[in-house]
């Protein structure tokens, strides 16, 4: 009996094993160019694991499941797609471009990675533990007699310096019994300022790898509380301060490093005190992080620093290359004359930029250092902050910073710093940068009579500024160019024009306060309770707060059924449209549903899934066996 194998199929072994498909233009685009759907089961089949071994493709028998402790390789997964009907050439185009997509970014694996940081709590003694780390792997590499002992070296006394801050408790103790007792028991704020203290010495030395992680360490601590780093870095400023009111809010906002929610006590704080700054710099940074998204998969919200000049004009900028004046109104292109602008400009180019701090590699072995909020210069252990201009540059002679070859260099930096006070943080325009292409950015400026864009894509040799009307206007041209959901920092602009959507979602927010504000209510009252006893008045107080916050969360939970989803919003969380084989529950033949791309994947023919009739948003269950993914 003869194995025929018929043209454009494919023979998929027991093993995994698959023969090339005879007969078949493997070069055609269609075969070529996967669909997102395609990319999105191949993660789903990739993710799965040892949790597809009850999952075996259709042509084989039983036996031939496949089990596998580890990943799935390319083989196995090439052997379930092709066995769920999918071209070969098509399937092995579809996994070449997940990998390299996987490659590139972080994509599939950035939300599950951030749920796990958000699990970290900054300690005391977490934080002695990891500068320890470093100290012992920095003195395993201080053997080395080449010319990295001198930065080990250097490293390793501010390290042992940062350990003298600590307490006596920790040494030679049992971390894991003392660090609640030892928390509780020394300064909130003493963590966070040995953590910043230690960032920005250590800034110099990153390619050190004891260094670098613990550096990694920080700023991963910094991510998951921000806000007691914030509040942290405000006492330290308010502290050189003396009078009563200073006092007083410096012990308010060192007890709240101890709370657990601290944004909403924060707001306390501030309402206590209206006078101060800091404060309300804090606050602003709050609201904004309550209203903005910070990043997407396609974009992230950055920091752009500028030379500012202030005249009766205007405020002149730099912007993406190009200068502009603002005159309150409007924004147009500027012809700037002034030398220091161009001097700061030309300065900022040499700088690279992490949070506060400005930085620039020497050619001695040292790096040249300035914090932005402080106002503050150092060149390794050497602080530059009082000196002349005079005395910056024979500073930079004397030790050699730009070498023999690069001594232009340092007039460029002295005539930076000698005009140092016109670098502006551009607060009130708000950047995005594409994740995909550094080089791509969207920057929106929003004036009385309308917003302004600006965007650069020197690919595209695009950059320009265009002025936009309306917010729902600007949100499309800006989901357009570079895929950014940019409604929630136009919320109000947005409520303005009467918007369904931003209506609806402030409806949700004023919701989900209201909801915060009575489960607040009432466990006091069920403390009061616990306390005082039932009373006839706490118990109706009990009831009404509870029927109110059962009301609240219904119009809550309302809000989002009413909310019809469309096909796109479908495909975007993870489904993948599918076409009906068998006729079944009032479908018919072909007609067109939606599946989510995992439970397709992980189900067999018999099992029963979910289907989602895009026409009306109804769901059903039926066999998965009764359809067929569209690729």
């Amino acid at each position: 009996m003869e194995n025929i194998v018929n043209e454009g199929q494919t023979q998929v072994y027991a093993d995994g094993a698959i023969d090339a498909q005879p007969g078949v233009n493997t070069s055609a685009p269609y075969l070529n160019n996967p669909k997102q759907q395609l990319l999105d089961i191949i993660h789903v089949l990739f993710k799965q694991s040892g949790k597809m071994s009850d999952v075996v493709p259709t042509g084989q028998n039983q036996s031939s499941k496949i089990t596998h402790g580890g990943a799935m390789t390319d083989q196995q997964v090439m052997t379930i797609l092709v066995g769920m009907g999918i071209p070969q050439q098509m399937a092995m185009s579809g996994i070449a471009k997940y990998h390299a997509i996987s490659s590139q970014s972080n994509i599939y694996t950035e939300n599950n990675n951030q749920k796990n940081h958000n699990k970290m709590k900054f300690t005391l003694t977490d934080l002695y533990e990891n500068v320890v780390d470093s100290i012992n792997g920095l003195k395993a590499m201080d053997n080395d007699n080449s010319r990295v002992s001198y930065s080990v070296k250097e490293s390793l006394t501010i390290l042992e310096n940062a350990i003298a801050a600590f307490p006596m408790k920790l040494k030679n103790a049992d971390f894991s019994a003392i660090s609640e007792e030892l928390e509780n028991s020394v300064n909130p704020d003493l963590k966070f300022k040995i953590a910043r203290n230690l960032y920005t010495k250590l800034a110099q030395s990153t390619w050190l790898n004891p260094i670098s992680e613990l550096r990694e360490y920080i700023m991963e601590s910094y991510n998951n509380a921000k806000w007691e780093f914030r509040i942290s870095e405000s006492i330290e400023r308010t502290s050189m301060q003396k009078g009563k009111l200073i006092e007083s809010l410096n012990n308010d906002l060192v007890s709240l490093l101890n709370e657990s929610d601290v944004k909403s006590k924060f707001a306390v704080i501030a309402a206590k005190n209206p006078w101060s700054m800091d404060v309300k710099e804090i606050v602003n940074e709050m609201n904004a992080e309550d209203q903005k998204i910070a990043s997407t998969a396609n974009g992230k919200v950055v920091k752009i620093l500028s030379p500012v000049l202030e005249s009766e004009n205007g405020l002149t900028f730099q912007l993406h290359g190009k200068n502009y004046t603002y005159d309150g109104k409007t924004i147009t292109e500027a012809t700037v004359t002034d030398p220091r602008f161009f001097d700061v400009s030309e300065g900022l180019k040499m700088f690279s930029r992490t949070g506060d701090i400005l930085s620039l590699h020497g050619d001695n072995g040292k790096s040249l250092t300035y914090n932005i909020t402080e106002g503050t210069l150092t060149m390794g252990k050497i602080d530059l902050s009082n000196v002349s201009i005079i005395e910056l540059k024979e500073s930079l002679l004397a030790t050699n910073f730009s070498g023999y070859r690069n001594q232009w260099q340092n007039d460029k930096i002295c005539k930076f710093f000698e005009s140092v006070d016109l670098v502006c943080e551009l607060d009130d325009f708000t950047t995005i940068q594409n994740q995909e292409f550094a080089d791509v950015f969207l920057t929106m400026i929003g004036v009385q009579e309308g917003i302004y864009i600006n965007k650069v894509n020197p690919g595209m040799k695009l950059n320009e500024m265009i002025k936009i009307d309306t917010a729902t206007e600007t949100v499309n041209i800006v989901k357009e160019f570079i895929n950014f959901d940019i409604s929630p920092i136009l919320s109000e602009r947005l409520l303005a024009e009467n918007n369904e959507k931003a209506i609806e979602e402030n409806k949700r927010k004023d919701l989900t306060d209201s909801i915060s504000f009575l489960e607040e209510k009432k466990s006091e009252v069920e403390a009061a309770i616990k306390k005082l006893g039932e009373t006839e008045e706490l118990t109706e107080a009990l009831n009404l707060l509870a029927e109110e916050l059962n009301g609240k969360e219904k119009e809550l939970a309302n809000s989002y059924i009413s909310e019809k989803k469309t096909k796109d919003d479908y495909l975007n969380d993870g489904f993948v449209e599918a076409s009906v084989k068998t006729a079944s529950q009032g479908l018919k033949v072909r007609q067109e549903v939606l599946v989510s791309a995992e439970e397709y994947a992980s189900l067999g023919d018999d099992d029963m899934l979910s289907v989602i009739i895009p026409k009306n948003g109804k769901s059903i269950v039926m066999p998965k066996g009764d359809l067929e993914v569209k690729i």
